[in-house]
């Protein structure tokens, strides 16, 4: 049984383990935990069992999951061993982590996303050069058990898709939310609103995911000229919606490569 230590426990390491936990595979986790509240919800919740450090644990992966700014305190004197080190922090490259080790070689980064609680995360990974094709198949499992991986060969497209799938599921909650408020204001009940919304969005996501070439065509399907749908749309483009979108999707990923330039010492 592969064994996996978390070391921290955080919103993202919480929802790690409830997609692990849920998924047919069957894996030891571990957890390192400084902050007792936290320690002792994710004892009760979670069922993990809570150790101090890895000085007397052969562990196969150890996964950074504390926040950026903590990870130069994370890493020191972890004893990592012969372990697979994967980090989930955001903006944190692989040349950050290694110095942090001490040079320690076996290294990976993921960004999965909230998402993974549902067992429903889309996972950027990129490998370092030395890991082993069978790490490569372990690593691929854990996290194909939270959901859907996707590989990239270059590190930098971590930082992309961190400011846009590790990101995103907060951007969706925030167009959902306005949506909800924008139709309890033209007079609809607040919770027939967040059903509409919801299973607006739900059964959108699902269509879009059999035409994600034609998402303009599914647009004009809905549209009808002079109709209530192209009235909303004119609104967005005059509004300049896209350029909203584009420049916040970039802000995040300027931020991401900030972070790492913070935590490189």
């Amino acid at each position: 049984m592969t064994k996996i230590t978390f070391v921290g426990c955080g919103n993202m390491a919480q929802a790690m383990i409830s997609g692990l936990r849920a998924s047919k595979q069957k894996f030891h986790i571990y957890v390192i935990e400084k902050n007792k509240e936290l320690k002792n919800k994710i004892q009760q919740e979670l069922k993990v069992e809570i150790i101090d450090n890895l000085d007397h644990l052969q562990t196969d992966i150890v996964i950074l999951s504390v926040k950026p700014k903590d990870i130069a305190v994370a890493c020191k004197n972890l004893n990592v061993d012969d372990s697979v080190v994967i980090s989930i922090a955001a903006g944190i490259g692989l040349d950050t982590i290694k110095n942090h080790l001490n040079g320690h070689q076996k290294l990976v980064r993921v960004m999965p996303n909230l998402n993974a609680f549902e067992g429903k995360s889309i996972n950027a990974i990129y490998f370092d050069a030395l890991i082993e094709p069978e790490d490569r198949k372990i690593i691929d499992s854990i996290f194909s058990s939270i959901g859907h991986n996707i590989v990239f060969d270059d590190e930098s497209m971590i930082d992309q898709s961190t400011a846009v799938s590790g990101s995103g599921p907060a951007y969706v909650f925030y167009l959902m939310q306005s949506f909800i408020e924008a139709a309890n204001k033209i007079g609809l009940p607040l919770e027939e609103s967040k059903k509409l919304v919801y299973e607006t969005f739900a059964g959108a996501c699902a269509t879009a995911k059999k035409n994600l070439d034609e998402l303009d065509m599914l647009i004009e399907n809905v549209s009808s000229k002079g109709g209530t749908t192209e009235a909303a749309i004119k609104t967005f483009d005059e509004r300049n919606l896209k350029e909203i979108f584009n420049q916040a999707v970039k802000n995040a990923y300027s931020r991401a490569l900030e972070i790492n330039q913070e935590n490189k010492n």
